[in-house]
């Protein structure tokens, strides 16, 4: 990340922040998108706060954060209180795991291989001491949620949906416990059906409504055949977060306002059972600084039905 790059960026921030807000919410962090910094993160490990500097610039004020970046939580809260950034959520990223993401950025290490370290990492045997070191993280950065990202594999069946829940309730207690709330989010897989329902419905179903919420990625229940808005009001409870990223004809994932999601009403359904956040996430950046401009811009402008 340049200097230039970030000037050129707080320029557009001059452009968008005259832009009609996505919604009326009485919540000043959902009046605007917020942003998983996992999107920039090969600009993070390369310029850590020019990265956040120009994420600032392009008019970001929330951001999900991954784990502390492989860094002391203490001096990622100081470098975003700089450049006032607030963040109200992370997502675990256990020992290592962090430094694997790295190494597959670099291409050090194939997807097959982050896939293995990802599942090694969430030892359910290891929960309690992962929850508790994500909790120090959260509480140093003045946090609220703690989200398990789900890596739910095509293989996985009833044994794991235990494995699951228990795991999901006891980290949601320790949470609760800390004064925190516990999510999980989640990706496409897990809404594969088991009899009448899914794997998903059941994860929900099964976990304790006060120890666990949930953060909907809008994309992944798309990509999977599951319609975001019957969800979001089959429990409206329970979703605190959700993630905006888009998905195209030919299914192919891409940033808000190139695909086919209907934004206007995802997000007024979300406000409607009182989803607190907003991030935009991309999983697949290209050029992550172009992108998320550009995704803030279209999210800024456009209005509710």
């Amino acid at each position: 990340m340049k200097r230039r790059d970030v000037v050129k960026w707080m320029g557009l921030a001059a452009v968008t922040s005259a832009c009609p807000t996505v919604l009326s919410s009485s919540n000043p962090y959902f009046q605007k998108p917020g942003l998983q910094l996992f999107t920039v993160m090969k600009l993070l490990d390369q310029d850590f706060e020019g990265t956040l500097s120009a994420v600032q610039g392009i008019g970001y004020r929330t951001v999900e954060t991954v784990g502390a970046f492989g860094k002391p939580a203490s001096q990622v809260k100081e470098l975003l209180q700089q450049y006032n950034l607030y963040t109200p959520s992370q997502h675990l990223m256990p020992g290592t795991l962090y430094q694997d993401f790295s190494a597959y950025n670099q291409g050090k290490i194939g997807w097959d291989e982050i896939v293995k370290r990802f599942t090694y990492a969430f030892d359910f045997n290891r929960v309690e001491y992962f929850i508790e070191e994500a909790i120090g993280r959260a509480q140093t950065l003045g946090q609220d949620y703690i989200v398990w990202q789900l890596n739910w594999l095509p293989e996985y069946g009833k044994k794991e949906l235990k494995q699951h829940v228990k795991a999901f309730n006891t980290a949601g207690k320790m949470c609760k416990e800390a004064g925190l709330q516990f999510a999980f989010h989640n990706h496409d897989h897990e809404f594969t059906s088991v009899g009448d329902t899914t794997y998903y419905d059941l994860l929900v179903q099964n976990t304790a409504p006060d120890l666990v919420q949930l953060e909907m990625d809008f994309m992944w229940a798309t990509f999977a055949g599951a319609d975001p808005v019957v969800y979001l009001k089959r429990y409206a409870d329970r979703y605190k977060m959700v993630h905006l990223k888009d998905l195209t004809k030919d299914r192919k994932i891409t940033i808000p306002g190139k695909g086919t999601e209907n934004f206007q009403n995802l997000l007024s359904v979300s406000e409607q059972v009182g989803v607190q956040y907003a991030f935009v996430e991309f999983d697949q950046p290209n050029a992550p600084m172009q992108e998320i401009a550009e995704a803030y811009n279209y999210l800024t402008r456009i209005k509710k039905p």
